[in-house]
């Protein structure tokens, strides 16, 4: 799909259809979604630029994410998506400076692009070429990963304030805490990867005025306390896993605990029991009227003793 932006005296108009382009109007912004060979090959005879691959696009080395150089700029990142079940994936995003036109090719539909719709819609005049759109595509971004932040860590207390002695710990709790370390991760891996690229950016040569050099810095402030909080999440997430494990260790003990005791409580009386099981013909008790009796109070008595001695050390 193939979204072109172009703007005159009176509105930004949108244009689906690359035959429906004009040049009289001046073009702000390019957006390839999904984009077949054929779309590919179409807007790179008309606007005359050549598209990264999508393996080119993904390469991870520095020298791939950001290239400069006297025509054109390009900025691979990464943006968050989430999936029909509930997850979280990096999609890659290309942004291609040329001319002051911005082309942009992914293959997801990101929320980042229909804010910055709305925006260049509402905010006509504020959108005077493609480096500011471009900048409004990361900020709005940088927002969405905020507020994702912000949700984590309400789920977080959620989880927290679950472990305590009463809480039943079950396999789940375990995995909730495991899913929100990967997403925390796969969170902090995007993150990380835009301030790369905004770092390049604000050392370009010439491609931002002063005004986008200020707007850029801000962003990089943004990111950095971003990276942070989810330096900080992580550190929770662990602690919270270390706990959970913690009181599961804790009930194990407890209950291997009570059949120690038990054990011990019971031993005497096993002991008792064993001594006057014996088929000796000489054992004086067995010929006492009252010798079963005897021998099942001393076994009671066995075991009594035994549990109070544990209880008065405080061991139940």
């Amino acid at each position: 799909m193939i979204r072109i932006f172009q703007q005159d005296e009176a509105a930004v108009r949108k244009i689906r259809d690359i035959d429906s382009f004009r040049d009289t109007e001046r073009t702000l912004w390019v957006d390839l979604q999904n984009p077949s060979p054929d779309e590919l090959t179409s807007v790179e005879e008309k606007f005359d630029v050549s598209f990264q691959s999508q393996q080119e696009q993904a390469e991870i080395e520095s020298s791939s994410r950001y290239i400069e150089e006297d025509d054109y700029l390009i900025a691979n990142t990464n943006f968050l998506v989430q999936d029909r079940k509930g997850g979280y994936s990096n999609v890659p995003v290309s942004f291609m400076l040329k001319d002051e036109q911005l082309f942009t090719t992914r293959n997801a539909d990101l929320k980042a692009f229909a804010d910055t719709v709305k925006r260049i819609k509402s905010r006509r005049a504020r959108f005077r070429d493609g480096g500011q759109i471009m900048l409004s595509i990361f900020e709005s971004r940088i927002d969405s990963d905020a507020d994702l932040i912000e949700s984590i860590s309400q789920e977080v207390k959620a989880i927290n304030k679950q472990l305590d002695l009463d809480a039943k710990l079950d396999r789940e709790m375990l995995l909730n805490i495991n899913d929100y370390q990967e997403l925390t991760m796969t969170l902090r891996e995007s993150v990380v990867d835009k301030q790369r690229v905004i770092s390049a950016m604000i050392r370009s040569n010439g491609w931002f005025t002063d005004e986008e050099q200020q707007q850029l810095r801000t962003l990089i402030k943004d990111i950095n306390s971003l990276i942070e909080h989810t330096n900080f999440i992580f550190e929770r997430l662990e602690f919270l896993q270390n706990t959970f494990l913690g009181l599961i260790n804790l009930e194990q003990n407890q209950i291997i605990k009570i059949f120690t005791v038990l054990s011990l409580v019971f031993l005497p009386p096993t002991l008792i029991a064993s001594i006057y099981g014996m088929n000796f013909a000489h054992m004086p008790e067995l010929g006492w009227d009252y010798g079963y009796l005897f021998a099942l109070g001393l076994m009671v008595l066995s075991s009594v003793g035994t549990y109070l001695y544990f209880r008065k050390r405080n061991w139940v």
